[in-house]
């Protein structure tokens, strides 16, 4: 049986590796991890398919990915591929191509399977005594990439078999898309609240219920990031079984203090004091304000961003089918520090 696994996502954004040692029979330590700034989104998101030349830096990527890989034994590899794919009219044509010359199958999720898999991922991530922690009923989990919005109901472990937690949604609105719309702040304000009529009438069965929101992706924990550095009021929960440091949560009024302070600041000032990347600020404050919306839409009163995201949850899922046992059975030891950045070599 493999020691070693790794998850490849192709995103719409990015294409990252996340690399995990199991330890013993049931813990799973994140040994590295890798991001590449390659954005599929700019190319399909505009034109329809991925063109050659992106396609070569693809698969150099992922060759130069896989080639991390020989310093570790016994590895078992995944790859996966999100909104952008899908979208792209040549998208078989490119994984049939990529799957020759990498030689590992690459699998296109579906909007609802890419759901799927954060929700089984941040529920087993997250400690159950998360859902107890806050008299919250109801919470709520969104992931936004770069291609689409994931939302879904999520409950306890105990509870997942909550008729409300059949909802599971993906949205063709991601920070590309959104980017490439004018004016963006009306665009976003007409697709988000149509898209949220559903998930808000649930959520309004009982009122007198408060929500939380729990949020996933680049963005959300570039915030969580700036948010400790910015806010005196952060509460970053050590008590839990998870090791310190892997999510924090905040009232929501705070967030929303916070992140009006950011969308009032230009790109250049965000460069310039927080040491965000340009390809950062081109989407970041089209983030915050996808993540406004959502918490005025459906009343959230309390927010949580964990540190975890879909290469996590890729890499539990992998981890799961290999050793057959559940998620909720694996614990995953996450390591501190963002992502080593991988060159692309044009």
């Amino acid at each position: 049986m493999p020691m070693n696994f790794a998850a490849i996502e192709i995103g719409s954004n990015a294409v990252r590796m996340i690399v995990g040692g199991l330890v013993g029979s049931c813990e799973l330590r994140v040994l590295e991890s890798w991001s590449a700034h390659l954005r599929l989104g700019d190319s399909v998101f505009e034109h329809g398919l991925i063109p050659e030349n992106i396609f070569q830096q693809l698969e150099q990527t992922i060759q130069g990915l896989l080639c991390e890989l020989q310093k570790f034994s016994q590895v078992k590899v995944s790859l996966s591929a999100t909104s952008a794919m899908r979208d792209a009219e040549n998208r078989d044509d490119v994984v049939s191509r990529m799957q020759t010359m990498v030689g590992h199958p690459v699998k296109i999720l579906s909007g609802k399977e890419e759901s799927q898999c954060l929700l089984e991922g941040v529920r087993s991530f997250l400690p159950q005594t998360l859902f107890s922690k806050f008299p919250l009923t109801q919470t709520i989990l969104a992931d936004l990439g770069g291609g689409s919005l994931e939302i879904s109901l999520l409950e306890p472990v105990g509870n997942s078999n909550n008729s409300r937690n059949n909802f599971l949604h993906s949205f063709d609105i991601g920070t590309l898309r959104l980017k490439k719309m004018s004016p963006v702040l009306q665009q976003l304000e007409s697709s988000l609240n149509e898209e949220l009529t559903q998930l808000s009438r649930l959520c309004s069965m009982n009122p007198q219920h408060s929500s939380h929101l729990i949020l996933t992706g680049g963005n959300a924990k570039t915030f969580a990031r700036l948010f400790t550095k910015v806010s005196t009021k952060y509460v970053s929960d050590n008590s839990y079984n998870n090791q310190p440091g892997n999510w924090l949560s905040m009232d929501w009024s705070e967030f929303e203090r916070i992140a009006q302070m950011f969308q009032q600041q230009s790109a250049e000032e965000q460069q310039e004091r927080w040491k965000l990347r340009t390809q950062q600020t081109e989407i970041f404050n089209i983030a915050l304000a996808v993540f406004r919306i959502i918490g005025r839409e459906l009343g959230i009163e309390r927010l949580s961003i964990p540190f975890f995201g879909l290469k996590e949850s890729l890499l539990l899922s992998l981890v799961s089918d290999n050793i057959k046992k559940s998620q909720e059975d694996i614990t995953l030891v996450l390591t501190s520090g963002p992502p080593k950045k991988f060159k692309i070599h044009t």
